[in-house]
């Protein structure tokens, strides 16, 4: 079955105070984990100053459904897909959907995030910036998500943009 990896931004629109943030993500990240499993997705979430960015990976069909309800969910606002390509190997396949938390390098995230006139980035930057989120990962060594037992906070918090 082809592989398929998909990447996307959008900003928050959730009307939430600051100390609540966190665990509203935690909440739609848990959500959405059994989802992604259901369905054979894999990714990472990562939040920048009311921004998200995500990568999804996995068959096209449910890549697809997926990211059409995170396009019809009233959280997000201002959806920009920067990338839907065939991958050869899945980089997130420990985790069903994982949470990289307080993201220290928001400038490198942010850096990347720069658009061309159409609204894409170029594939370098994608590339680059799907490197940088596996990165994150690694050097914070989140442990691969053990399978069926649903959302762990702590380390990975699997999935925000299965069903979300």
């Amino acid at each position: 079955m082809p592989l398929y990896r998909l990447l996307y931004r959008s900003e928050a629109s959730l009307q939430v105070s600051e100390q609540d943030w966190g665990r509203t993500i935690d909440q739609i990240v848990a959500t959405s984990a059994q989802l992604n499993e259901n369905v054979g997705l894999s990714g990472a979430l990562v939040t920048s100053k009311g921004l998200f960015v995500q990568v999804l990976e996995g068959p096209l069909g449910p890549l697809e459904a997926t990211f059409e309800r995170i396009c019809r969910d009233l959280r997000h606002r201002r959806v920009i897909l920067m990338e839907l390509a065939a991958a050869e190997e899945r980089i997130f396949q420990d985790w069903n959907m994982v949470r990289i938390r307080d993201v220290e390098s928001t400038a490198d995230i942010s850096s990347l995030l720069e658009l061309d006139k159409s609204n894409r980035l170029y594939a370098p930057t994608t590339s680059a910036l799907v490197s940088l989120m596996r990165n994150l990962l690694l050097s914070r060594r989140i442990p691969p998500t053990a399978r069926g037992t649903g959302a762990n906070f702590a380390t990975p918090s699997k999935a925000f943009g299965s069903s979300d």
